[in-house]
């Protein structure tokens, strides 16, 4: 039988002071006591746990903080109220059948505002039929600001004509070479060949496009009413008729001749924001035989978003359906080949904001992340040990067994 003393305070020891009350009633109220480093067990399987646990700690840790350093982004939908603003269009298209001297951008809207044979703001190239670049197709606007303070020649493609000596005779634009031949009055003479009235001069007489075997990219911007509306790029010249009508010159017999090929490499409405995705980026449609016009039908949303250092950007972006009409086909009737661009605007707008996760919430995390790994190791190193302990009992009880 075993017997226990019971520890009875001697009167010579000394009484505690308060403040030794003191700390000791403090000392009651720790939730972790500690135990002597003699009762302490140090095992292989609790080093790999815990290093295994740091591991995973400190990975962790790493991920938390690029979250926490990283804006997450929320939206929601209101009723558009915005009034009199405009919407940039950027466009990059490539005809790989179709030279520039023969293509016409114009753009229209409901309100009535038309743009008819846009050329500020874009940038023909010339290419081959490989689609290599030749060279910048320019029209009178781009001509006179290219050659601004210049003096070009006005007979280059006549070499047995001298030019006016001492330049007092300059031919900047194809308007230039026009009055100058007119001038001449001499019957071999035509400004059509002249080099800076390509353009003008298919424009001029449309059977000519057939002649020119090249592709055309189309770089720049429209600037358009934020209302629906539609742009489009089609052979011939285009103006608008006396009755308000517009009009592209071209042979309607030709028509289907017209090669209306195309890779939108990119096509977007406003500027560009974190995360946009343009349906039409990167498309192509091909036609083997025969001519036609495409339509593409495109809802553009009125995007808002606002970045996490305070800067707004007014932007869209849009969804797209498409179809196509052939002109080979005569039961349909006449068709205009090209590509027609139709939009609507939507009165719902998108507004995107970032936001930064709160310092309290990352320290949270990683309260949560430290005493999570460790609490969940300790389980698993525990069961380590007890399965170990059962294992390594087991064997020694084997050979004296009974």
């Amino acid at each position: 039988m075993e017997v226990r003393q019971r520890r009875i305070a001697r009167p010579d020891e000394p009484t505690p002071s308060t403040t030794q009350q003191i700390a000791e009633t403090i000392k009651s109220f720790d939730v972790y006591p500690k135990t002597l480093d003699d009762f302490k067990e140090r095992t292989g399987s609790g080093a790999v746990v815990s290093m295994v646990s740091c591991l995973v700690i400190l990975l962790l840790i790493i991920s938390e903080l690029h979250t926490y350093m990283t804006p997450t982004t929320v939206d929601h939908l209101n009723v558009d109220t915005t009034r009199g603003e405009r919407i940039r269009i950027n466009l990059n298209i490539t005809f790989p059948s179709m030279p520039c001297a023969g293509l016409s951008i114009v753009a229209m809207d409901v309100a009535g505002d038309q743009q008819i044979d846009v050329v500020s703001n874009i940038i023909k190239t010339r290419r081959t039929l490989a689609g290599e670049k030749i060279a910048v197709e320019m029209d009178e606007a781009h001509q006179k600001r290219k050659f601004a303070g210049r003096c070009m020649p006005c007979f280059p493609q006549v070499p047995d004509i001298p030019e006016e000596p001492g330049k007092t005779q300059c031919c900047n634009s194809c308007a230039d070479v026009q009055q100058v031949y007119e001038r001449k009055a001499l019957s071999r003479l035509k400004w059509e060949e002249h080099p800076l009235c390509e353009h003008e001069a298919v424009m001029i007489n449309p059977a000519r496009l057939n002649t020119i075997h090249e592709g055309c990219n189309m770089f720049g911007f429209l600037e358009v009413n934020k209302v629906a509306g539609n742009f489009h790029v089609a052979p011939g010249k285009v103006f608008q008729s006396p009755q308000g009508q517009l009009v592209h010159e071209f042979k309607p017999f030709d028509s289907g001749q017209y090669n209306v090929s195309h890779v939108i490499h990119s096509l977007s409405f406003g500027v560009h924001y974190p995360r946009r995705v343009n349906p039409l980026d990167s498309s192509q449609a091909v036609l083997r035989t025969g001519s036609g016009v495409f339509q593409y039908f495109i809802k553009v949303v009125p995007t808002v978003y606002r970045y996490a250092n305070g800067v707004v950007v007014d932007s869209c972006q849009y969804s797209v359906t498409d179809q196509f009409r052939s002109a080979s086909d005569p039961t349909k009737g006449f068709v205009l080949p090209g590509v027609f661009f139709i939009y609507d605007i939507s009165p719902i707008m998108v507004n995107f904001e970032e936001k930064y996760t709160s310092f309290t919430y990352f320290l949270t995390s990683l309260c949560a992340i430290v005493g999570g790994v460790f609490t969940v190791a300790g389980i698993v190193d525990s069961v380590i040990y007890n399965m170990v302990a059962a294992t390594g009992s087991q064997g020694r009880k084997l050979p004296g067994g009974s």
